[in-house]
């Protein structure tokens, strides 16, 4: 009989005996990757994620489970040295959002999502505190994030002290700003600097306008996928690449936005 529950599962492919080789041979540091790789293809899901989708339904719900999938398998390998399991991993969880949410399980009133984040982040300077630590306001943003995600939790740690913007259209003069001082750099290593920080901008002006960059351009990158696919499409039809005209792969474009919207 197959067992039913990824504990189960997760128990018999790393049973010293009769398991699956492979995992045998995982810890924590191998197995690394593909928490990364796992959580990259869960994010990929949900950009193109449609609710009602049947297919796109289906998609991130099986993302979702390789994500699940690596949080069984560290906790597998923790219950084998007797370290703790993933019951364990639930528990912390249930008591960190049961302490940061007075407001739901205590008697903590707010008057909306704003009043819940700071109470949030009061919170979790109090239990940093508790474990002897000195909390500096861009000291622990995790080194995995991409950059437009730390560009997102920076300036997000920085508008909680308020140094940030007063509006949205102070942002944009920025962007403006750092394009000009872009345009008027020739030296490579200018160029590079005005670059970033017309990206570091255009992230910031993302924040306040309530745009996830990362989301916003995995979903770009998609739409760019699916109208390029068209004009390949097109141009194999017509007998490849060469000799098709930069205006003729224009027309083609045109038309798959139509297709692809």
């Amino acid at each position: 009989m197959h067992p039913s529950t990824l504990r189960a599962v997760m128990s018999a492919l790393r049973a010293p005996e009769t398991g699956c080789p492979w995992d045998l041979k995982q810890d924590h540091q191998s197995l690394a990757r593909y928490l990364r790789e796992e959580a990259a293809e869960a994010l990929d899901a949900l950009a193109a994620h449609v609710p009602g989708d049947a297919a796109r339904e289906a998609h991130l719900c099986e993302e979702l489970g390789d994500v699940w999938l690596q949080v069984a398998f560290h906790a597998q390998l923790a219950a084998e040295r007797g370290a703790w399991d993933l019951h364990d991993v639930e528990a912390a969880i249930v008591a960190k959002l049961v302490r940061r949410h007075p407001h739901v399980f205590g008697d903590v009133a707010v008057e909306g999502a704003e009043d819940v984040l700071a109470n949030w982040a009061t919170l979790k300077r109090e239990e940093k505190g508790l474990h002897g630590e000195e909390p500096r306001l861009l000291e622990g943003i995790p080194a995995s994030l991409s950059p437009l995600e730390e560009a997102l939790e920076i300036g997000r740690r920085c508008a909680k002290v308020g140094f940030d913007w007063p509006d949205l259209e102070g942002v944009l003069d920025k962007v403006k700003e750092e394009v000009a001082e872009l345009q008027a750099e020739s030296a490579p290593d200018r160029v590079e600097a005005e670059f970033g920080d017309v990206l570091f901008s255009l992230v910031q002006w993302a924040r306040q306008k309530g745009v996830d960059p990362d989301r916003a351009l995995r979903r770009q990158m998609d739409r760019f996928r699916r109208r390029f696919a068209c004009v390949e499409e097109d141009a194999q039809a017509r007998g490849g690449w060469e000799g098709r005209t930069l205006a003729e792969m224009e027309a083609s474009w045109q038309a798959a936005k139509q297709v692809a919207p």
